[in-house]
């Protein structure tokens, strides 16, 4: 905080002193009339100053332009004042009044602000200047006015010196709502921030987003659009272009100006609806220049011209377009007509603006007469100069009556409701606070007049009663919350009316429309930057303004159902769009099917190879001690069977809508399964190496290695491992999957690929080795072809999986589980085709050839081809497929002695098969 010295204290209190004299003022009060307690009124009686542009000294301004409009406001306060002067509202108080003409200027009005703080009693009517006004007792306790939120900026602010409650009845910028900078003015209108958004949500409601901006360049002008572009913003709404305009664009002088501005319009003809915030006598020029130049436009007016009279009976007003616009809420005023028809002073008062208005209405003028005989002489086109309109028809027909006695229905014909009823309430708020801050009671009013203005301030903020069923009082801004009138003008038998056609509640910002076909007039109405994109189209913006787009259409699975949206919906999982779509439809749930025709012929082949396997089964019981079938495992050979039947099994899981229990279950049944048959082929081409290619000292070596039971477990328990960290660190499961359009495809999800690769790589390892083995012992004797058997299925086998993973990798619609399917069963047939159908081919078909001694001289030409050498060494491959290979004796006698074999089909002197 800074130091407040001594000599400050004493400098402020000389100045105070100083400034404690007395302002003269001239009088220029308009209407006056005495009572108990005064109410003061401020309104613009003239629309202009003369020759204001030229002023170059502070001599008296002279008025010009009469407007009735204001007039019929005058007089409305005036006839309310009468009327509670008549009703027991106030018991033994009289209200009077004093009123100036503040000819819309800012100067004027100031100039009349300051005569009504001059203090009472005072007979020459000065304005005492003082450091507190606590106590201070002005002519009047209360002013109505002023009209033009630009004047209540300016009063509020001398106004505010002696807190004197000030109420406007139309100043409706939303600055005035500011109660540290306006303490003492109120108003019977809603703040034009409730007006800018009632604007632009009935531009936005008519679906228009591409709009020109015109306000004058005052503060209720400047206010005004800054509010509005601000609402505009929120709701997506386009400014093609904002202008200002000079509130002397009403001179003669400033046509360029008005020109200029009008220029501008023409070029931008997209901009169909253009918002106006201004006066009316500017609105009438700016008009005025669009009517010359056959321009048609959308307009989109403020309160302070929607029902001016003065604008709308312009000649050839209906060229410009159709008008809308917000005014406040209006209601009736009991009696006010008659009070019209005959305005006259009543008892001790006078009334300047009465004689004037009567004057001008009334008195036959040379101008008239010459218009008169000049429309009288046969001229088609006979137009009424603005100077005339207000000049009665009758003016030059009642030559022997007072100007005095004259009335008709001219001032009814031309009340604007709003603000003449807004004027209404003004008194009326005026007069409720009086009762009660007199407390006024039984017909008796407990407190005397003698208060400050300050204290009658204090009652308004808190008055509060009803008006024609609705509640009227004031918000803590000292707002009216009673809202707008939404109004069009419409024409009718020549004349333009004001049509109400719907509402703006401020408390739910929400707007009413009372006629539906209001609302296609508006949406038929284009002004647009681009057309509007229909439903299933979204906007793509490439330029500055977002108004500004082209109409995309949503892509598949996307979708949009209002009009003109930013972006598209995403269909949810369960539903698709096509491209363009306003709606989501329900997927199509598929899956491999039992009933799809592929699935039916890989069901088939499963189920043939269910049979062969049973079959053979039948077969191999048939033989089982036959010499073939212990050459390949004897009673085991089932257990292979079982497997290859378990695999062929397998593929039912892959069929038919995926289940907990069958995702689960399927891989590691088929892996496992299929596991043991590899691990069988690969004890056989072990064996058959063993027995064919060492020598006999290595193949001593080798037989220590050679133990098929551990080989089996070992191998299949290693795949039972994999398997079981896998189910149990993240196993297959049902899944749905979106990704294909249209439909909600049904799948086992893996869970792992990584151990899905590893569960099928391993048996690939096995069958390589198989492969590898059998390859090396493919040169055995013709009647004994296991190697080429092996190398074949095993060769099968790496083909049918190698071709999968593309496959697999490459399908993902409902056909995968077939892809898999397909493969299982090309292994299964693969292993028997080439291990079981030959075994079950001797056993049927080649009897004779499975004896000893076809296989013992089979074999020895094969070695007497190989090495005669080896003849005398003899070969020995004894036992079963689960015994070691059994070394033979040696003959010495070499190849003419029988060498001893122990081959299949014949039984070993030392081993049982």
């Amino acid at each position: 905080m800074l130091a407040v010295k001594p000599v400050d204290v004493w400098c402020c209190v000389f100045l105070c002193w100083f400034l404690c004299w007395t302002v003269r003022a001239c009088d220029t009060v308009g209407a006056r009339s005495q009572g108990d307690i005064n109410i003061g009124g401020i309104f613009p009686i003239h629309r202009q100053v003369e020759h204001l542009e030229i002023r170059s000294k502070p001599d008296p301004l002279t008025c010009k332009v009469f407007d009735v409009h204001r007039f019929i406001w005058l007089q409305a306060m005036i006839h309310t004042i009468e009327m509670t002067n008549n009703s027991t509202l106030l018991p033994g108080i009289k209200l009077g009044y004093e009123i100036y003409d503040t000819c819309a200027d800012v100067s004027t009005a100031v100039t009349a602000s300051m005569k009504l703080l001059s203090k009472v009693n005072i007979s020459d009517n000065c304005l005492e200047v003082r450091c507190n006004y606590t106590d201070y007792q002005p002519i009047v306790k209360v002013v109505v006015g002023e009209i033009f939120s630009e004047l209540s900026i300016s009063t509020a602010r001398i106004f505010n010196v002696a807190l004197m409650p000030q109420i406007s009845p139309a100043s409706s910028a939303a600055i005035l709502s500011d109660k540290l900078r306006f303490p003492s003015l109120i108003r019977t209108v809603p703040s034009d921030i409730h007006q800018t958004k009632a604007l632009a949500r009935f531009v936005s409601n008519s679906r228009w987003n591409w709009i020109g901006v015109i306000a004058t360049d005052d503060d209720y002008g400047k206010s005004a659009m800054a509010d509005f572009l601000s609402n505009a913003h929120d709701l997506d709404i386009c400014i093609g272009f904002q202008e200002l305009i000079s509130i002397f664009a009403a001179g003669e002088s400033n046509d360029e100006a008005i020109q200029a501005l009008v220029s501008k319009i023409e070029t931008i003809p997209t901009a169909n609806v253009i918002v106006l915030f201004a006066k009316p006598a500017v609105v009438i020029k700016l008009l005025g220049e669009i009517i010359k130049r056959n321009i048609t436009r959308v307009w989109v007016a403020s309160d302070a011209w929607t029902i001016s009279g003065a604008v709308s009976t312009m000649q050839n007003i209906e060229k410009v377009g159709n008008v809308f616009g917000f005014s406040f809420k209006n209601g009736n005023i009991p009696g006010f007509n008659e009070h019209l028809r005959n305005p006259r002073s009543g008892p001790g008062a006078f009334n300047k603006f009465i004689e004037k208005y009567k004057q001008l209405r009334f008195t036959c003028s040379a101008e008239y007469l010459n218009y008169t005989k000049m429309c009288n002489s046969g001229l088609k086109d006979c137009p009424l100069p603005d100077s005339l309109k207000l000049v009665s028809p009758l003016a030059c027909n009642k030559t022997n009556e007072s100007i005095a006695d004259f009335d008709d229905d001219y001032l009814v014909q031309n009340v604007e409701r709003a603000g003449t009823y807004a004027t209404y309430l003004a008194v009326k708020s005026i007069a409720h606070a009086l009762r009660n801050l007199l407390k006024c009671q039984g017909g008796v009013c407990q407190k005397t007049p003698n208060f400050a203005p300050w204290e009658l301030l204090e009652a308004l903020k808190t008055v509060n009663f009803t008006e024609e069923g609705r509640l009227f009082y004031f918000d803590k801004n000292g707002d009216s919350v009673n809202g707008y009138d939404l109004m069009k003008w419409v024409m009718e038998n020549g004349t333009i009316q004001f049509k109400i056609i719907g509402e703006y509640n401020i408390l739910n910002k929400q707007i009413y429309i009372y006629d539906e076909t209001i609302r296609n007039i508006t949406e038929d109405i284009f002004s647009n930057c681009s057309q509007s994109c229909q439903p299933g189209q979204r906007k793509n913006s490439n330029s500055a303004h977002t108004c500004c787009y082209e109409c995309v259409p949503c892509a598949e699975g996307y979708y949009s159902v209002g009009w003109d949206m930013n972006n598209c919906l995403k269909c949810s999982d369960e539903q698709w769009s096509d491209s363009g779509s306003s709606t989501c439809n329900d997927r199509t749930t598929e899956f491999f099917s039992w009933n799809n025709g592929f699935a039916i012929i890989l069901v088939v082949f499963a189920s043939l190879g269910i049979i062969l396997i049973i079959v053979i089964a039948i077969i191999f019981r048939q033989k089982l001690n036959t010499p073939v079938l212990k050459s390949i495992g004897g009673p085991f050979c089932y257990v292979i069977l079982l497997s290859l039947l378990l695999s062929f099994a397998s593929t039912g899981f892959f069929i038919g809508e995926p289940t907990s229990y069958g995702c689960y279950i399927r891989q590691p049944l088929f892996g496992i399964s299929f596991t043991i048959c590899v691990s069988w082929i690969l004890i056989k081409s072990f064996k058959i190496i063993l027995a064919f290619k060492f020598d006999p000292v290595n193949r001593k070596k080798m037989m220590s290695l050679f133990k098929p039971v551990a080989i089996l477990v070992t191998c299949n328990l290693i795949q039972v491992m994999i398997c079981a960290l896998w189910l149990t660190l993240n196993g297959p499961h049902p899944v749905k999957s979106y990704d294909t359009p249209k439909i909600i495809l049904l799948k086992c999800e893996e869970g792992s690929n990584v151990a899905f690769g590893v569960m099928l790589g391993y048996i690939a390892v096995l069958a390589m080795f198989c492969f590898l083995l059998a390859f090396m012992g493919r040169k055995l004797p013709d009647i004994y072809n296991e190697a080429r058997f092996i190398t074949f299925s095993m060769l099968i086998y790496l083909i049918v999986w190698i071709s999968f993973v593309p496959a697999y990798v490459n399908t993902d619609d409902q056909y995968l589980p077939a892809v898999e399917v397909v493969a299982i069963l090309a292994s299964n047939y693969g292993i028997l085709c080439c291990h079981f159908f030959p075994k079950c081919y001797m056993i049927c078909f080649k009897k004779d050839s499975c004896t000893r001694e076809v296989f013992i001289q089979t074999l020895r030409e094969h070695y007497k081809s190989r090495d005669p050498v080896a003849c005398s060494e003899g070969s020995v491959f004894g036992g079963s497929l689960w015994s070691a290979p059994a070394p033979s004796s040696v003959n010495t006698s070499k190849c003419e002695q029988k060498p001893t074999f122990t081959q299949p089909c014949v039984r070993n002197r030392h081993k049982s098969w």
